[in-house]
């Protein structure tokens, strides 16, 4: 008996080891394959000589978290933490006032509550002052803002809409019909029913290296396209200033900008929890390290990527 106790313990003792090595292995560096994307080097020409709108935008940091950096792309560093934000992006138009994402709202105690159990005890979030806040302090009102855009369905990204009450809230019809499946439950799902929510669908109009895509006011000023993977509907956001330089707000296809530069998805226990479709996720990164790539001095932002955020002026003052 004694002989067959051994041998069970050290079997189950060896596949606990095989299974810790193979954790320890989806942490170390592995870059993406980029071979064989043929779409991702395909460029049709954006943005024309054409006078611009007068557009400009500002971010709003509503919060942070503090994270181990090597959770966040395939290798990252061991044992060094990194500060993650949560921000908005607002954006100014001729014809619109929007955000972009919402960060955290006035209620983000009450929402970090609505996570799944694992995720709450993995995270750390420090509070900021929330979007309407801010704005308030600056002189903008909720009612101003004309639209929300969100780049996915997450807490961290929508905590912030209740703070806006009737505002219209805009999202892909995947976007959508990924709430209404309760493919992630959590926050979003508590609050879809109360929004004003209206979307829209990325028509067959070629926009630098992606298939499709959605210019919001018909003058290249701010194009959405399409980055599923991280959610059916994830959606990422150019804007185009009058100045000539341009930004491309990515969401969280990557939770930093290496993940874009190296190419690199996240480690596989990040993968597992929060995002819908790897597959897809790893598309969508390759297609923007090859617009990086094309285009060296447009400003990628990964949205929660704060060395980044600290590069974009903070409302009240904006980029032009």
């Amino acid at each position: 008996m004694k002989k067959i106790l051994r041998r069970i313990f050290l079997i189950v003792s060896l596949v606990l080891l095989v299974l810790l090595g193979l954790f320890i292995y989806t942490l170390m560096p592995g870059n993406l394959d980029t071979h064989g994307a043929e779409s991702a080097h395909e460029f049709v020409p954006a943005v024309s000589d054409a006078k611009k709108p007068d557009v400009s935008l500002a971010i709003l940091k509503t919060g942070k978290m503090i994270s181990q950096q090597m959770f966040s792309w395939r290798g990252g560093k061991w044992g060094e933490t990194q500060e993650f934000g949560m921000a908005a992006i607002l954006v100014r138009h001729p014809q619109a006032t929007f955000l972009f994402d919402t960060g955290y709202g006035k209620n983000v105690d009450d929402h970090f509550k609505t996570m799944p159990w694992l995720m709450q005890k993995l995270t750390t979030y420090q509070k900021e002052v929330a979007a309407e806040t801010q704005l308030r302090y600056g002189g903008i009102k909720p009612y101003q803002i004309d639209m929300i855009f969100i780049s996915h369905s997450h807490w961290d990204h929508v905590s912030g809409l209740e703070d806006f009450p009737g505002t219209e809230v805009v999202m892909p019809a995947a976007e959508l019909e990924f709430i209404r499946q309760h493919r992630y439950s959590g926050l979003i799902d508590q609050m879809i029913d109360k929004l004003k929510v209206s979307t829209f669908e990325f028509a067959p109009a070629p926009y630098e290296n992606f298939e499709q895509s959605f210019d919001l006011f018909k003058d290249g000023s701010v194009v959405f396209v399409p980055l599923p993977g991280h959610t059916e509907g994830s959606t990422g956001m150019f804007v185009n200033l009058p100045s000539g330089k341009r930004f491309f707000f990515t969401g969280d296809l990557t939770w930093a900008l290496e993940g874009i530069q190296l190419p690199a998805e996240r480690p596989w226990l990040a993968r597992r929890l929060v995002d819908y479709d790897e597959a897809q996720v790893r598309r969508s990164i390759i297609k923007v390290h090859y617009l990086m790539k094309h285009y060296p001095d447009m400003v990628i932002v990964p949205a929660h990527d704060r060395r980044v955020h600290g590069k974009i002026k903070a409302f009240p003052e904006f980029e032009r």
